[in-house]
């Protein structure tokens, strides 16, 4: 920062005080880990009332000279798209197909709801990398369950029926 920024204003190591914070603005008692209270027009601390901030889950204003429209404004994390939020989207959780999984072969449909369940939450605290691999393992162990469950009620039913054409085939003769 050079003095011709900020005319008028001595340079940081000469200001005094340099390294305490400023004192309160608000006349009232400050806590450690809580902010000072805002200040109102005209009030003690003769501010122009509490300063705007976008909402929550907006991004930041672009910087001074960005044109909006422009690509790569505002910043993604490479290979993600984002919602009109700014975030990634939420990856699937394929709950419902692992409750079927668990109908259809149960030893492998319990890790597939479980990785389902933790899609959401893994997300919802930020990690997305982690809710990406719970999303791919609860498919899956899914896709798996389901396709051995099918061969299986398959089996079974052919199993059935080639069981009804041997008894009726092998029907003791009874007219004498």
């Amino acid at each position: 920062m050079s003095q011709e920024q900020w005319p008028g204003r001595p340079p940081p190591e000469d200001r005094g005080n340099a390294g305490t914070p400023p004192p309160p603005q608000g006349g009232g008692p400050t806590h450690p880990g809580y902010p000072p209270p805002p200040s109102t027009p005209g009030g003690p601390g003769g501010g122009a009332g509490p300063q705007y901030s976008p909402p929550q889950g907006h991004p930041p204003n672009p910087p001074p000279g960005a044109y909006q429209g422009q690509t790569g404004w505002p910043p993604q994390q490479p290979g993600y798209s984002t919602q009109p939020g700014g975030y990634p989207p939420r990856p699937a959780s394929h709950l419902g197909w692992a409750i079927v999984s668990l109908i259809l072969f149960w030893p492998l449909g319990i890790p597939a709801v479980i990785f389902a369940a933790q899609v959401n939450g893994k997300y919802a605290s930020g990690d997305l990398p982690g809710a990406e691999d719970s999303s791919g393992k609860a498919r899956l162990f899914a896709l798996i369950a389901t396709i051995i469950g099918v061969v299986l009620i398959v089996l079974t039913v052919l199993l059935f029926v080639v069981a009804g054409f041997w008894a009726t085939d092998n029907v003791p003769d009874t007219n004498y």
